[in-house]
């Protein structure tokens, strides 16, 4: 499932248009990655919510609706529990990080880097 990425030094999946990403694949991290790649479209709403408070001082006048259509599409690893936003629509200059546990049952911090 796991290709290693001489690219990016590390090995990389895709499920469901997720890139998964991790450093040393397993049996555990590709059911781990199954689980999220089944789960991730039903808890976009959570993620919004999340992380809509913390964008709407940069980007005033943000939705829910209009953040969802701007995330593009999301790089989860493994290995930090992190989903990452490379190509987020908002602007051109900024990472998103969301920092989860489980299977995005908890969200413990959001992050813009750039």
């Amino acid at each position: 499932m796991f290709q290693y990425s001489e690219e990016d030094g590390v090995y990389l999946a895709e499920l469901g248009g997720i890139e998964f990403i991790c450093e040393k694949p397993s049996g555990e991290l590709e059911e781990a990655a199954k689980e999220l790649a089944d789960c991730y479209e039903d808890q976009l709403p959570e993620i919004a919510a999340y992380i809509l408070p913390e964008l709407t001082e940069a980007f005033e006048g943000l939705t829910a609706e209009r953040l969802l259509a701007a995330l593009g599409r999301p790089q989860i690893d493994l290995d930090a529990g992190t989903i990452t936003y490379l190509d987020q629509a908002l602007d051109k200059s900024h990472i998103f990080v969301l920092e989860f546990d489980g299977a995005l049952e908890e969200f413990l911090e959001f992050s813009m880097d750039g």
